[in-house]
């Protein structure tokens, strides 16, 4: 049942007290204490996305994950939302995992700042804990995998010769054929996932040479050269493959997964997340988002400028190249190339005697 309430709700500004009436479209009774006119508009927007619909009294509060964290972090729907796109479903109980978590964690790095994101996760950590006792919860490690702090992460990337096996990979299935299709243009023209999604042949410009598209998270133009390995992979399969968007990012990841390990990408890796160390197979922490740490990566180890991969993966602020974005995707240690060793008056016969190759290194972002 849907009950229509009126609040008043008194609110203070600066020296004036003034009566708020708000008309809320709710689908529970419990709303004893009174809510800030921001909290309102939470809810409201909650409401009208649909998150309550099938939920009546207080249960949407105790049932689904979502419902906890909504109640009690109004203000933070955008994470459960994109939890829910990750998923392809409201997050509910049963989909906090380990594996879930570690992509939902990677995800919030990506799109929030590094305090932002401690913030973020302080407050999905809140609502696990609250929970733990009552629900089936399948994440034994989640105050592990959601600790956060302000350092670099170190996280996996391929080499070309990685992603040659991709390339060379007869996948099964129709699923196995999109993934394989969209990680390996991640790879090899830097784009991001959403945009991988969209881009056609016929986003090759006029030479032949260049894939032009408009990012849809930045809305600005990218250019980059189109890879000579990318082509055959640009034909989209219309009425063979599945739709964009009905693939979860957790099916997707899992496909990935699988792909990898098909492929015999499963050397003993140990990574750095949080200030913690992880082993295991590489396959296991391999996701979409590693497609563009190996553009990113690997354009880097051959000594191609930071300004030219910021521009080809559409890193741009007020129109110049945001290298410190795009070193967050630049995997392992950083060389100095020789000619900037020469301008410190290190040469080439220096190098040949081997001064430089393990004293010009710097540490790189990971």
């Amino acid at each position: 049942m849907v009950y229509f309430i009126n609040f008043r709700i008194f609110a203070t500004n600066n020296q004036n007290n003034r009566i708020m009436t708000e008309e809320i479209r709710i689908k529970t009774r419990d709303w004893e204490r009174l809510l800030t006119p921001v909290q309102q508009e939470k809810y409201k927007l909650a409401i009208k996305q649909g998150w309550f619909a099938d939920y009546h009294g207080n249960a949407w509060r105790h049932n689904t994950f979502y419902g906890a964290y909504i109640w009690k972090y109004p203000k933070f729907i955008k994470v459960v939302r994109m939890f829910e796109e990750m998923l392809d479903h409201k997050p509910l109980w049963e989909d906090i995992t380990d594996d879930n978590l570690r992509d939902l964690f990677e995800k919030i790095q990506e799109n929030y700042a590094p305090n932002s994101a401690k913030t973020v996760c302080a407050t999905i950590k809140a609502v696990i804990r609250e929970n733990d006792a009552t629900k089936e919860i399948n994440s034994p490690t989640f105050g592990k995998i959601l600790r956060t702090k302000a350092v670099p992460v170190q996280s996996v990337y391929l080499s070309d010769e990685e992603i040659n096996r991709i390339i060379n990979y007869n996948p099964r299935g129709q699923t196995k054929r999109y993934v394989q299709r969209m990680f390996l243009m991640e790879c090899l023209c830097g784009a991001r996932y959403s945009d991988c999604q969209r881009i056609t042949p016929e986003n090759i410009d006029d030479t032949g040479h260049f894939l032009v598209y408009v990012s849809q998270k930045t809305k600005t133009e990218v250019r980059v050269p189109l890879h000579k390995k990318l082509r055959p992979f640009l034909v989209c399969g219309t009425g063979v493959e599945p739709l964009p968007g009905e693939i979860s990012e957790m099916t997707f990841n899992r496909t990935l997964r699988d792909i990898c390990r098909e492929c015999g990408i499963d050397a003993n890796t140990k990574v750095f997340k949080a200030g913690k160390e992880e082993t295991g197979k590489k396959y296991r922490f391999i996701s979409s988002h590693t497609g563009r740490r190996s553009f990113a990566t690997n354009l880097s180890k051959k000594g191609v400028p930071l300004e030219q991969i910021a521009v080809m993966m559409g890193h741009t602020s007020n129109g110049k190249p945001n290298i410190q974005m795009t070193m967050r995707y630049i995997v392992g240690k950083t060389e100095i190339d020789s000619n900037t060793l020469k301008l410190f008056g290190v040469y080439d016969e220096d190098l040949d005697n081997g001064l430089g190759k393990d004293q010009a290194k710097t540490g790189g972002g990971h």
